[in-house]
């Protein structure tokens, strides 16, 4: 054991060997906070949608909602267009249907200007009934019903991939029908279903 210090040169030996350890464990000074950025202006909320029966040669290409608002006029050319072919009657659209396809086509990374071929939309309980005697995959609880369903294609996009884009959006009922090509989408409870 080595000679002993006096105090004074221990504490002053102390002092030495801690003062690093002090000064690691010691806060920097503050950096004076500069004022937050001025909020940006929130984008405009515009949905445009371009549909078209082939059949006939319809189109309503409208801006279906701006302003917080769906815009009536633009939803009664959407109303007119998906209306019943076989009877002439036409029903609400519920909006939602159109939001569904809106962001489904954002998911594509499609432009909103692409078209949608649209093959069925609102259906009368007649057309719907005769529907389901002639057709296996027609429901007879359909949401053609009540204007919260919509069948079409998109010719840019294979149905397939579209019909699965569609199912992982957990938005309403989704499936691709091989038989005719066409993808189904509607605004009821998250589903699929096998198809033909």
């Amino acid at each position: 054991m080595g000679p002993r210090l006096p105090v004074p040169r221990r504490r002053l030996l102390a002092v030495a060997l801690l003062a690093p350890l002090a000064a690691c464990a010691s806060r920097p000074p503050p950096i004076p906070e500069e004022p937050p950025p001025p909020p940006l202006p929130p984008l405009p909320d515009v949905r445009r949608i371009v549909l078209i029966h082939p059949r006939s040669g319809e189109k309503a290409d409208v801006i279906y909602y701006h302003n917080g608002a769906y815009d009536p006029r633009a939803m009664q050319k959407i109303e007119l267009l998906l209306r019943d072919r076989r009877t002439g009657q036409v029903g609400r659209i519920d909006p939602l249907l159109m939001d569904f396809m809106f962001d489904l086509l954002q998911r594509t990374g499609l432009p909103p200007s692409t078209e949608v071929h649209v093959s069925d939309g609102f259906r009368s309980p007649g057309t719907n009934a005769d529907l389901v005697r002639n057709n296996a995959n027609a429901a007879r609880e359909s949401y053609h019903l009540t204007g919260r369903a919509m069948d079409f294609k998109v010719p840019l996009l294979p149905g397939a991939a579209l019909g699965e884009i569609a199912k992982t959006m957990q938005r309403g009922g989704a499936a691709y029908y091989p038989s005719t090509g066409h993808t189904h989408i509607d605004t009821g409870p998250n589903r699929t279903w096998k198809t033909r």
